[in-house]
Order: C-alpha cells, then sequence, then structure tokens
C-alpha cells in the first residue's frame, strides 16, 4: 500500500482466492473424482501483493479557466514584439531613405552650382604707432593698422553672406599687435568688394628678443606682419541659404619700413575652408 511520503507497503494479511472448480462429467456419466490434485488444488495470490495509488497531482482533470486566459496573453505576446520589430524596421528604412534622398539632392545641387571658395587680397595697409619702440626698449606701443582687402566671389550662382562676428589680428612674429571686427555684408555673384578692416592695439610691451628683430628689419626696410582673419560666411543660392561656414584667412605682409610713409612689398593672401568648398 502507497503512503504520502511515496512509498509502497505490502499488506498484512493478503486475502485469498478459491477459484470455484468446474464441473465436468465423465464419459459415462458419473461425477468427477473429488480426489482428483487439479481440482482440490487452491489458487494462492503469493503474500507480498501490491497496492499502488497514483498521486492526485498527476490524475489528469481539466484546467482551471484563468488558465485560459494566460494562454491567450502569452499567445499574444509574440504578435507584440512582431509588430514592434516592424515598426522599428519602417522607421529605420525611412530614414535610411530620407538620407539617400537628401545626400542625392546636395550632390546633384553641387554638380550644378559648383561652389568655388572665395579670394582675398590686399589692396592696401597703413601701419602706425610702432616707431616708439625703436627709441625706447621699454615704450609700449598701440599700434593702428588700417588695412583695404579684395574679396572676390568668383561663383556665377551663389552669393556669399558676410556674418557678424568676424575676426581679424595683425602679428610681428608670435606677438599680437592689434585686432579687430570684419565687417558683415553681402556680396553678389561674380563680384569683387572692397572691404575696409581696421585694427587697434594697446599699451603692448615687446619682449627684448621680439623689439631687437623688430629694430634689425626696420634697418633692412623689410618688416614682415601677418595677418589673420576668421571670416564666417553663408552661402546662399536661389531660396537655399547654407550654414554657417568659417573661412580662415591668412595674409603675409612685408613693408620696407615703420616709420612715414611706407611701401609694402609683399601681400599674399591665402583662404582655407573645410565645410564646403
Amino acid at each position: 500500500m502507497a503512503t504520502p511520503g511515496g512509498r509502497v507497503h505490502p499488506l498484512e494479511n493478503p486475502p485469498s482466492f478459491t477459484f470455484p472448480q468446474p464441473e465436468h462429467k465423465s464419459d459415462t456419466g458419473s461425477a468427477p473424482d473429488d480426489t482428483s490434485p487439479f481440482l482440490s488444488r487452491e489458487l494462492v495470490v503469493p503474500n507480498e501483493t501490491y497496492v499502488i495509488q497514483i498521486p492526485k497531482e498527476q490524475i489528469l482533470r481539466q484546467p482551471p479557466p484563468e488558465h485560459a486566459h494566460r494562454a491567450k496573453v502569452y499567445a499574444r505576446r509574440p504578435t507584440r514584439r512582431r509588430l514592434m520589430r516592424r515598426c522599428c524596421c519602417s522607421v529605420i528604412a525611412s530614414l535610411i531613405l530620407l538620407i539617400i534622398a537628401v545626400g542625392a539632392a546636395a550632390g546633384i545641387l553641387y554638380l550644378i552650382v559648383r561652389p568655388k571658395a572665395p579670394s582675398y587680397s590686399l589692396k592696401s595697409v597703413n601701419i602706425t604707432g610702432i616707431d616708439p619702440v625703436l627709441t625706447s626698449a621699454s615704450a609700449a606701443i598701440s599700434p593702428i593698422v588700417e588695412v583695404t582687402v579684395d574679396a572676390n566671389n568668383k561663383n556665377k550662382r551663389l552669393s556669399i553672406l558676410y556674418q557678424s562676428g568676424g575676426t581679424v589680428e595683425l602679428y610681428f612674429q608670435d606677438t599680437k599687435l592689434s585686432s579687430g571686427d570684419w565687417p558683415k555684408f553681402r556680396q553678389g555673384p561674380k563680384n569683387i568688394t572692397d572691404t575696409q578692416v581696421q585694427m587697434t592695439g594697446s599699451d603692448i610691451l615687446l619682449t627684448s628678443v621680439t623689439r631687437n628683430a623688430l629694430v634689425n628689419d626696420q634697418k633692412n626696410k623689410s618688416v614682415p606682419f601677418t595677418m589673420h582673419a576668421n571670416v564666417p560666411v553663408k552661402v546662399k543660392y536661389s531660396f537655399i541659404t547654407s550654414w554657417k561656414i568659417t573661412a580662415k584667412v591668412k595674409c603675409d605682409i612685408t613693408v620696407d619700413g615703420i616709420t612715414g610713409e611706407m611701401a609694402v612689398l609683399k601681400k599674399d593672401c591665402s583662404a582655407k575652408s573645410h565645410y564646403f568648398w
């Protein structure tokens, strides 16, 4: 007999079974002999008889109604995941197509317009206020620099919009002598504009090495300066206006002296911009 712990024990007094003896008639019609060993033997069940009980938890039965609801919920989950995957794939595909379309349109517009970077050249240079350093090693200088820059827009279809915030600086070797602002204006296609730029400095003290180099260059009648300009511009084609682009302009200037009337010996300019041209 099985106990709740899952063990099986034999019955203490197993029942014995005796099968009824069938009635046989002899050929002569007389009753069978009761002394026959086959008829008088009793069928005895072995003493080790077991009764097996199946645990109640293993009996098949109809599941409760809440199980059906859970099954429906679990069945809907893959469908939601598939919908989310489809939505994500659709959004990603739309973004990729949009990027391709914008890139293609930009490429076609670039081929049509063929943008060219503007070029710059110095038309005139006037530097004053530096000569006190020639007579006194400890003198502070306040340079005033006036330059005229020719801005050349070589594009046939593009206008260049010079934005506010541009800066211009003048250096002797590594020492900044003066600074100023680049003017804001609009330049049409195939146009050259004379731009007036003024730079000033105040109470600048030169090191002995810088002063000696300046004095020697004055004696040799060849004083080199470098002008750096950061010019923010936008490019406009029809109703389309580009983002802000910063053009970096560098001009190498050499004059024959820093006193009295000066002659410009060299005025080479170059411009760089890595965002459009």
